[in-house]
Formats: C-alpha cells, sequence, structure tokens
C-alpha cells in the first residue's frame, strides 16, 4: 500500500512539474512566436510595449492593445485580435458588448468565446466575452485587396496565408500581425486540427 501511494505521489508530481515547465519559456523566439514581439523574462513571456498581458482560457495568455490599429489610445474593452482592432469582433447582445466577469468559472460567454479582462475594467463585470482560439482561427479572413496596406496573416482551414488589411475597416479576429503568430495560434492548436465548423449568423461585427 505504501509503495502504491509512492508512486501515486511521484506521478503526480511529475505531471505537475510538467504542467509548469510547459507554462515557462525559453527563449525570445518562443514567446514572439506566441505573440509578436513579445520577450522571454525570467521563464515569463512578456507582452511588448503598448500591449498588456491577460489571461486567456483558450491560450495560455494573450496581449490586448492599448492602442488602436491607428496609433490612438484604443477602447477599455477589446479582444486579442486584430491587434488593435479587436472591439470589432467583440459578441454582442442587442447591439451592445456582452460583460463578463474574468474571475468566475467557467464564464458566462457564449460558446465559442471566451471572458478576457479589459483594461484598467474595475468591477464584477471587468471583462468582454471575445472569440476563443478555435473560433478566432475559423473566422473568415477579411481580405482588402483594394485599399489594404498593412500585410497580415490568416488560417484559411489548411494553412496561414498572407492578406492586405485596412484597419478602418471591418474585420474579423482571424488577423495576425506574422505567419508565426498564425501557426502559434490555429495550426498548432489541438483543438482545431483542420476542423472548421464556422457559422456565419455566430459572427459578431458590430
Amino acid at each position: 500500500m505504501k509503495s502504491s501511494f509512492s508512486s501515486l505521489f511521484i506521478l503526480l508530481m511529475l505531471q505537475l512539474t510538467a504542467v509548469v515547465f510547459c507554462e515557462k519559456c525559453l527563449s525570445n523566439e518562443e514567446c514572439d512566436a506566441k505573440w509578436p514581439d513579445a520577450i522571454c523574462i525570467k521563464g515569463r513571456c512578456r507582452c511588448p510595449e503598448n500591449t498588456i498581458r491577460k489571461k486567456s482560457a483558450s491560450r495560455e495568455f494573450v496581449c490586448l492593445s492599448t492602442n488602436d490599429a491607428t496609433g490612438n489610445s484604443g477602447p477599455p474593452l477589446t479582444c486579442p485580435t486584430p491587434e488593435g482592432a479587436g472591439y470589432q469582433v467583440m459578441f454582442r447582445k442587442d447591439g451592445e458588448p456582452m460583460k463578463c466577469s474574468s474571475k468566475k468559472k467557467p464564464d458566462t460567454c457564449p460558446e465559442g468565446y471566451e471572458c478576457i479582462q479589459g483594461l484598467s475594467i474595475l468591477g464584477a463585470l471587468d471583462g468582454v466575452c471575445c472569440p476563443d482560439r478555435a473560433k478566432t482561427c475559423t473566422h473568415p479572413i477579411f481580405d482588402h485587396p483594394d485599399d489594404g496596406y498593412l500585410p497580415r496573416w490568416g488560417f484559411d482551414g489548411d494553412q496561414c496565408i498572407e492578406f492586405k488589411w485596412n484597419p478602418e475597416r471591418p474585420s474579423s479576429a482571424n488577423n495576425f500581425k506574422s505567419r508565426a503568430h498564425c501557426e502559434d495560434y490555429c495550426i498548432g492548436s489541438s483543438s482545431i486540427n483542420g476542423v472548421l465548423n464556422y457559422q456565419q449568423t455566430n459572427f459578431h461585427l458590430f
């Protein structure tokens, strides 16, 4: 009995160690793939300038931009992608962003969405419902070939492809600053693996 208990204890400790190890970064390149320009400091990925790290249920972390895509101060409630225009893809109910509590588990967001804490938001409802990792990668790619001027990457169901984006026009969450970020977000997600079940009726821009 004692031997069985010891073996079980060792197994649990190894599993816990593996989880902790997976959450630690080893290089700047690793963090940059998870979020462009993020760097590894003391085993933790730190978000780049003008962004704030927030917890994500479908990813280890996301970086919320404090500015909009044109460089001006952004709104307090926004989603991680598209960076600088994440407010476009918040889940809306009756035309208003659906607020949620980032501390309540499980959160109250609809299926395919997760609660992301806002920027400097106080009170019980301190976040907004944003597309989770899987839903983000099944959103359509909003290519703006006529007036798009920012190079971006999106997941088309098989691979990450480059397109041109105009941040002043509507977009989807399937919008990444780098190919590495797109691949880490979508192809690297075991919850996706090419299975796309996106429904147009569930996509909210405004």
